[in-house]
């Protein structure tokens, strides 16, 4: 019977993700389509709890910064999906799935296209490189994934967007994973023709902001910590990728969405 299936399947999932559960904590143990489900009902709540810019055109934008990017990922073949949220803090945040939120306070706080893209293109690396779901898994227990999965834990899906909302799930990244974001990152800028100077000109104004109103920051620098070793590291190696003709450092439309979702940062 049909119940009986879904009964299997539930089952089946449930011991796929047990046995994927390593003392790693991640150990393959969700896998990409059961990422890109559980992306998709937090996405669907993660909608209900910000507000999110309806702006066609600054949307557009955004969408095809994202793009332009993702295109150039290993997943480029699986959705993702780039939103704006109405907030004016300077943020940035990823959910499993391929879903990126870019906070219109930090489109307000960058000044050209390619600072965006790298603030866009490190939170991409952050979903390819599969830190994300890790920060996740690290945090629930896999059996409670397995029952969001099914659509049996609506609660624990709330639970689970509040945190990540509240910057709590995804608390921290490791020094590792952020180089690995700044790494993938820049090599993907590069990739895509976006000027790569771009990261560090963002760092930098996040740094300088940082010290100029203090707490402006915050709750991005909460979720990747910078240092100066961060910073140096970046430098050189936008030092050592190749000179390129025709990179993009700077477009008008940025300029125009900046102006559409008009925030000045607080």
């Amino acid at each position: 019977s049909m119940k009986r299936m879904a009964m299997m399947s539930a089952v089946l999932l449930t011991s796929v993700l047990l046995a994927g559960c390593g003392s790693s904590g991640l150990g393959g143990s969700v896998s990409l389509d059961q990422e890109w489900q559980l992306g998709e009902q937090m996405a669907q709540q993660v909608a209900q709890q910000v507000k999110l810019v309806r702006d066609p055109a600054a949307q557009a934008y955004v969408r095809s910064v994202g793009e332009r990017l993702h295109a150039k990922t290993p997943l480029a073949s699986r959705p993702f999906d780039f939103q704006i949220v109405d907030d004016p803090s300077i943020n940035a945040f990823s959910i499993p799935g391929g879903h990126v939120y870019v906070n219109t306070g930090l489109i307000g706080a960058v000044d050209k296209a390619d600072e965006l893209a790298a603030v866009m293109a490190h939170e991409i690396s952050h979903v390819t490189a599969r830190h994300v779901i890790k920060q996740i898994q690290q945090r629930q227990e896999i059996s409670v994934i397995g029952s969001i999965l099914l659509g049996q834990n609506p609660g624990a899906l709330q639970q689970v967007v509040a945190q990540v909302l509240a910057g709590g799930v995804v608390a921290r990244f490791s020094r590792a994973d952020e180089k690995q974001a700044d790494d993938l990152g820049l090599q993907l800028m590069f990739d895509a023709g976006y000027n790569p100077q771009g990261m560090l000109d963002m760092l930098n104004r996040l740094a300088a902001l940082d010290r100029s109103r203090p707490g402006s920051v915050t709750k991005f620098f909460a979720d990747h910590p910078l240092t100066q070793d961060r910073i140096n590291d970046v430098q050189g190696r936008v030092a050592k990728l190749p000179a390129r003709n025709g990179m993009i450092t700077d477009e008008v439309e940025f300029h125009d969405a900046k102006q559409r979702v008009g925030v000045i940062p607080r």
